[in-house]
């Protein structure tokens, strides 16, 4: 982290001289291609509606108009969300490349600040925004990158942002899930509603006060919103996976799976279109419908393998094996987690846990133990693999074993705020004949609304913590 900070900083001193004194207030664009220009600019606007997609499209629109704009070039790549690790190094590199001979001061700092930021080296992001929000004080995107941004930032940095810029929209934005989470859901949503006022015609502000309502257990307001933003341009999917997710919430599974084959047939891309085909699978799974949940996650991994994308397909056939395996269907499961492990030269970590999973629900404790074991490697290996799955698949299976108590010590020690841990948890609580705090455990995993339909895990848990407490097939 100090390093890229460090090399940040190099960077900015050797700028060619006749670049670094240059000190524009404001973003002069160096292309003369009049479309390059108009497409650029409606890129921008979307970005800063947080339209990523659309944003996207300009930025390309924008670089084939005119190939060595190097800032559209590093946007486009961070946008596009369907290139390869591989492209997307190679499209930013080149992008800030192109910036350096053909662009300006502020082209080029803006390019290697996006640049570091789609690369996920926050220490050198930081570094160029804020370079870049000195050269160009009246750019309100620049400071607010310079604040962290949308992902990245603290719950103070955004607060005196918007205290700066007090009718800027985006801010409100970053502030809202940053109050939530927080803990003041007050100030969350107050902010996602200024945000809706500050900018109405834009999908993305209705959608996330639509999200923070959800949040909230307002529904039918909630409901309101999404449709709101999936009536506005331009066009926003993801407004119809909020109206599945309080629709699932409701027990509207029909409904539910409905709204997400709009937001299918209003993807953008290939691999969004992937995601909500995964999401359609996790109303199956809330619903506890595994037949047609076996169906779809089949579909999926045929869908994935067409899209060249192996390891959302080994991932597929790994949770169709633990469907297979919890109604008691051993061969199909084994046969699944073999073609999990054949899909993908690199099989995705998250294979192993449902392979624990799949063995530990049929009981067969030696292969388990194996799969168990090498998701612990994994994890050794792997900072990015979660701990909460490791702590829940070796818990799962000492519960089953009859050793709960040692399952409890497992999962206390992991985010006792996690669906599925707090899942287990209830798990080996029911298992030691502790009803009242099987109940608690469960009671807190249904009553949160924050339900993601594209994590398995999670569908899962509020399925079973839902029959655990009414034995009813409703939420």
């Amino acid at each position: 982290m100090r390093l890229f900070a460090l090399v940040a900083a190099g960077a900015i001193l050797y700028l060619p001289l006749t670049v670094r004194s240059q000190t524009d207030t404001a973003l002069k664009l160096s292309t003369s291609n009049p479309r390059a220009v108009a497409e650029f600019r409606a890129g921008v606007n979307d970005l800063q509606n947080i339209s990523f997609e659309s944003a996207a499209s300009h930025f390309k629109a924008a670089i084939d108009a005119d190939p060595n704009f190097g800032l559209a070039r590093v946007l486009f790549a961070s946008t596009d969300g369907t290139l390869t690790p591989a492209q997307l190094t190679t499209e930013v590199n080149r992008g800030v490349e192109d910036a350096t001979s053909h662009g300006n001061t502020n082209e080029l700092v803006l390019a290697l600040a996006y640049r570091e930021a789609a690369l996920n080296h926050p220490e050198p992001m930081k570094v160029f925004f804020r370079t870049a929000s000195q050269l160009m004080p009246s750019d309100r995107l620049a400071g607010f990158m310079a604040a962290g941004g949308i992902f990245a930032t603290t719950l103070p940095a955004m607060q005196e942002f918007v205290t700066r810029y007090p009718d800027y929209p985006v801010g409100y934005n970053s502030l809202a899930y940053l109050s939530w989470f927080g803990g003041d859901r007050a100030a969350a949503l107050a902010a996602a509603k200024r945000q809706v006022e500050l900018n109405p015609n834009a999908p993305n502000p209705h959608d996330t006060y639509a999200e923070i309502l959800q949040w909230n257990g307002n529904f039918a307001e909630a409901t309101a919103h999404y449709k709101q933003a999936a009536s506005l341009s331009p066009r926003f999917p993801e407004a119809y996976a909020g109206l599945a997710e309080v629709a699932a919430l409701q027990g509207q599974y029909d409904q539910a799976r409905a709204y997400l084959n709009q937001a299918i047939a209003n993807a953008w891309t290939p691999s969004q279109k992937l995601n909500y085909m995964r999401q359609i699978a996790g109303i199956y799974a809330l619903q506890g419908s595994g037949a047609a949940l076996a169906t779809q996650l089949d579909a999926i991994a045929t869908e994935a393998k067409a899209q060249h994308n192996p390891q959302v397909a080994a991932i597929a056939y790994a949770q169709l094996a633990a469907v297979q395996a919890n109604a008691g269907n051993a061969s199909a499961a084994h046969q699944s987690l073999a073609m999990a492990k054949a899909a993908s030269a690199d099989v995705p970590w998250a294979v192993y846990y449902y392979g624990a999973m799949s063995h530990g629900m049929l009981k067969h404790w030696s292969p388990a133990a194996q799969e168990l074991a090498s998701l612990k490697a994994r994890a050794d290996a792997d900072a990015s693999v979660s701990n909460n799955m490791v702590a829940a698949a070796e818990a799962f299976q000492l519960t089953q074993q009859g050793k709960a108590a040692d399952a409890l010590r497992i999962l206390m020690a992991v985010d006792t705020t996690n669906p599925l841990v707090m899942n287990r948890i209830a798990e080996a609580h029911a298992a030691l004949g502790h009803t009242a705090e099987a109940a608690a455990w469960n009671n807190r995993v249904i009553s949160s609304y924050a339900l993601n339909l594209a994590d398995f895990t999670m569908v899962n848990s509020r399925r079973r913590a839902r029959l655990a407490i009414t034995g009813a097939a409703r939420p």
